[in-house]
């Protein structure tokens, strides 16, 4: 309940501060709270942590320094409601595209408290992280004395709760018998041949204790066989006797020759008759890993099956997608092992935060939910969000239980994101008034036609080459051409492409990108998963040189020209930012590994160029990183 009222501190915090000094609070409450929600994150090493951590935070500090920008001078009703609008809004943003992370939105903290999470069905979590945040608004609005204000937040938090409590009187009928095993398997020995019989045997032991009820499903959780299922030597003859021996489907699982994560439908009669691809894969955790296609339903002799695939199920896309596809029933499965700590204090707030998701999942689509943790928590759950059944955590065994196969649909499962999209709109729509006149006055000044000038028309055109999939050579030339206009109304000695300041440049560019490679390693190594630096076939000395001819287009570019076309209009933070983010935007097609490296890369490359006025280390730094990032596509 806690959260109802989790943003009050912060809002007293920022009351009266100007948006800078709000956004600068709002990012160390943010990164202090984010690094106790995500401690488990220290299995892989403190700097990922703190990393992941610092990336979080920034959505409480946009909120606060976006609350106060809005707030200032406007009526009290603007302060109640911008922050159910802001905040959803922001979270909308960070569960988006290739950075999406949607991991402990505050909606999600309301996954037991079945009347509330009802909204989901309309709006997804999105909507409940909306009542939420209403919540702190309507508290902060009490305290401060602006009653009206409250009165209406109150009777919208009081009409939503309420339409919830009549949803979930009548708990949803079943008939369809399914099993879901939880082998309990210590993920070190997952993989390790000298444990692959004993694994087979014990999932075979389960398989047949699950068999007994006569299930038409029986769900295996993530990479459960420490074998290939296909292929020679493959376990799908030895599953398929399973199958047929328990006279039913098996939903079976595997890491197909350490490259396509899969889920695999083996019917009653011992053969394959359908395989999903895991579609949505971890950014450095899966690299190397191909990913699947489509989310697209498994076709069982019992019905659709919609798969996600452990990280997949954090995202309510994944799920929506599914079943507007035609899955009737969802199964997650996964290895929330991976993510337990060996701390008493904290061992199971991972999988726990993790498991989280599939009460919201089953509810935004309204389907039953069948879910296979490796280790826990597995449960059976209702589209009401009701726990029907579970296995103790840490413990082995079958988890048996009736669910409905459906076919209707849920307004989120039909129409999606459309609350949030909306939350997002009013948000801007709000803080038009106040982008309008300061944009004009920006306008009319030169230098910020010509930063408008450095920027946007390089990056629609090779933003448009790059989509077009056109040879590297192609933008290459394009970019360079850019750079060469550019060069005539600025000397390159002006943007940084000089000897004064290089060897500065050049040391601490190459110094971060060796830093940011040893946390990644280091991360890697934790996991017990080798990174190699394998030649190309074009051998090292061609790529080396074709990835210099790359950063030197580019990083005279980002931070050459543009960099000091920005920092004169805008200044240097400004400068610093907008460069990442055309960094950024440029990764497009390319896996998240490369989107988060930009990102990284383009904040220290940024520090460095407004340090020591010189973009030959930027340049030198990030050819260093592509050649490392290569590496990266080898995992497993």
């Amino acid at each position: 309940m806690l959260a109802w009222v989790a943003l009050v501190p912060l809002l007293f915090s920022i009351d009266g501060l100007e948006p800078g000094q709000g956004f600068r609070l709002g990012y160390i409450c943010g990164f202090i709270g984010c690094l106790l929600v995500v401690a488990w994150l220290r299995l892989y090493g403190l700097p990922v942590w703190f990393l992941l951590s610092a990336y979080l935070a920034l959505q409480f500090a946009a909120f606060a320094g976006a609350y106060r920008w809005i707030t200032q001078g406007r009526p009290a009703w603007v302060g109640v409601a911008a922050v159910p609008l802001l905040w959803t809004s922001l979270e909308y943003l960070r569960s988006s595209g290739p950075f999406g992370f949607p991991w402990a939105l505050l909606g999600l903290s309301q996954h037991s408290h079945l009347p509330v999470i009802q909204v989901a069905r309309i709006a997804g979590v999105f909507g409940v992280s909306w009542l939420v945040a209403l919540g702190s608004a309507c508290v902060f609005s009490i305290l401060m004395r602006r009653f009206v204000s409250a009165t209406i937040a109150i009777l919208l938090i009081a009409v939503a709760i309420a339409w919830g409590n009549e949803q979930v009187q009548t708990p949803p009928a079943a008939s369809t018998q399914v099993a879901a095993l939880q082998p309990n398997i210590d993920p070190r020995a997952k993989f390790d041949p000298a444990h692959a019989g004993q694994i087979m045997a014990d999932l075979e032991q389960l398989t047949q204790e699950a068999a007994e009820g006569a299930p038409a499903l029986i769900v295996f959780p993530e990479t459960a066989l420490p074998v290939n299922l296909f292929g020679p030597g493959g376990a799908l003859p030895e599953v398929g006797r399973w199958a047929n021996t328990a006279r039913t489907t098996l939903i079976a699982s595997s890491l197909e020759n350490g490259q396509s994560n899969i889920a695999v439908a083996v019917a009653a009669s011992g053969q394959a008759v359908d395989r999903y691809d895991k579609v949505r894969l971890v950014a450095f955790g899966e690299a190397g890993i191909h990913p699947g296609i489509q989310y697209k339903p498994l076709w069982t002799p019992a019905g659709s099956v919609g798969i996600a695939i452990c990280f997949e199920s954090i995202f309510p896309e994944a799920s929506r997608t599914l079943t507007r596809n035609g899955a009737r029933v969802l199964a997650i499965i996964t290895n929330d092992a991976v993510i337990a700590t060996n701390s008493a204090l904290d061992r199971w707030s991972g999988p726990e935060q993790h498991a989280a998701h599939a009460v919201l999942r089953a509810v935004e689509t309204g389907r039953w939910v069948v879910r296979a943790a490796n280790t826990g928590l597995t449960r059976l759950i209702d589209p009401s969000g009701r726990i029907r059944g579970e296995i103790p955590r840490g413990q082995p065994g079958t988890l048996t239980g009736q669910v409905a196969l459906k076919g209707d649909s849920t307004i989120y499962a039909s129409l999606g994101d459309v609350f949030a999209v909306g939350v997002l709109a009013v948000s801007v729509v709000l803080s038009l008034p106040l982008v309008l006149p300061r944009l004009a006055v920006q306008w009319r000044r030169h230098s910020f036609q010509q930063a408008a000038a450095a920027t946007v028309l390089p990056l629609i055109a090779v933003w448009v080459l790059l989509r077009s999939q056109v040879s590297a050579w192609v933008w290459m030339a394009v970019l360079i051409a850019f750079i060469a206009i550019f060069s005539m109304t600025r000397r390159p000695a002006s943007w940084g492409l000089s000897g004064r300041g290089a060897i500065s440049s050049v040391t601490l560019a190459l110094g971060v990108v060796l830093l940011l490679w040893l946390l990644i390693t280091s991360a890697y190594r934790a996991q017990q998963i080798p990174i190699l630096l394998l030649a190309p076939a074009s051998g090292w000395l061609r790529f080396a040189a074709v990835q210099l001819l790359v950063a030197g287009a580019l990083e005279s570019w980002l931070r050459g020209h543009a960099f000091s076309a920005l920092a004169e209009s805008v200044g240097v933070v400004w400068a610093i930012a907008l460069s990442t983010l055309l960094s950024v935007l440029l990764q497009t097609g390319l896996p998240p590994e490369a989107y988060a490296w930009a990102m990284c890369t383009g904040v220290a490359f940024g520090l460095i160029r407004a340090r020591t006025g010189n973009v030959l280390g930027p340049i030198a730094g990030h050819a260093l990183g592509n050649l490392l990032i290569s590496a990266i596509t080898a995992v497993r």
